[in-house]
């Protein structure tokens, strides 16, 4: 096992960069390996991510969280009425209306709704949300004015909250609460086999495709004797720092100023896939264009005695 360990981590800081020195070993070694190290790194990364996922959002913090709105609820106005009509906001009150939640003993305003106010009114407030006559406004960040998203009312189409809707959301929120621990059962055993199953895929794809066109310009502008499988193979490695860089995005969440409001920022997939194909062709330029500077060296696999038996041909 402590072999194992140790080869992946090898593997994984010699796939960090394409540089000859280390590329250039790849295609003497065989596909199973440079696979194996492919379905490793996936499943290391997306437990990594479940992980994090279960400590930030774990039953006990979302349980309190759930007491929280229950308690809010249970003091709505049974008088108040909020309706959405083409995009407009229209109640029943003639004054500002204000949403507590109760964490732990401390008093959280979550919601104001105030026809009247400004979207930047929601500064004033310290709330996490403001519904004004036109905008949903969200505060992403409490501590932060400029961390702000705004969306049109007509976004949401026509909605309306009275008593009745009231008393219904109030049965729904008591109902997860009451089954929380049992959707997390069922839900994180889901994700420890579904997220690296679909994420192994999703990747698998992209390298197919970015991999065969790599292989055609490498054939056509470069006339090096290459092989398609070989290429793969490679961005078997290659997408090493790409996928850590798609994975930090995803847990860090960071945000980008974009005129006078800030934006959560997550890569596309175009964005990824080029990235990808940037990776890809650097790292088969130095395992083909350069290897003939570099010495022989033995490439390191698990069963490393037996590798001339099972090194693939190509």
């Amino acid at each position: 096992m402590r072999q194992k360990v140790n080869t992946f981590f090898h593997v994984f800081r010699g796939s960090l960069l394409p540089q000859a020195k280390y590329y250039s070993k790849i295609p003497k070694a065989s596909f199973s390996f440079s696979l194996k190290y492919f379905v490793s790194l996936i499943l290391i990364l997306n437990l990594v991510l479940i992980i994090f996922a279960v400590i930030k959002y774990n039953p006990n913090k979302i349980n309190n969280y759930l007491d929280g709105l229950i308690k809010g609820l249970q003091t709505f106005p049974d008088e108040l009425v909020v309706n959405i009509r083409n995009g407009r906001l229209f109640t029943s009150y003639n004054r500002p209306y204000f949403f507590w939640t109760d964490l732990k003993g401390k008093k959280i305003l979550l919601l104001v709704i105030d026809e009247t106010a400004a979207p930047t009114k929601i500064h004033e407030y310290r709330s996490y949300v403001l519904l004004t006559s036109k905008e949903l406004v969200l505060k992403i960040n409490r501590t932060s004015d400029d961390q702000l998203r705004i969306f049109p009312l007509s976004y949401f189409g026509n909605q309306n909250f009275n008593n009745k809707t009231h008393q219904k959301v109030l049965r729904s929120l008591t109902t997860i609460k009451n089954l929380l621990l049992l959707s997390y059962l069922i839900i994180v055993p889901g994700l420890i086999v579904l997220l690296p199953l679909s994420s192994f895929l999703i990747t698998l794809f992209y390298l197919l495709i970015i991999s065969l066109l790599i292989y055609i310009i490498f054939k056509i502008y470069f006339h090096k004797k290459i092989y398609y499988k070989k290429t793969l193979q490679i961005a078997f490695h290659a997408v090493t720092f790409p996928l850590l860089l798609d994975y930090f995005f995803i847990i860090i969440k960071p945000s980008i100023q974009t005129n006078w409001q800030m934006k959560p920022f997550f890569p596309s997939p175009l964005i990824f896939m080029v990235l990808l194909g940037v990776f890809v062709f650097a790292a088969v330029y130095e395992a083909y264009h350069n290897h003939q500077s570099i010495q022989r060296s033995h490439f390191q696999e698990p069963s490393h005695k037996q590798s001339h038996k099972h090194t693939n041909r190509h």
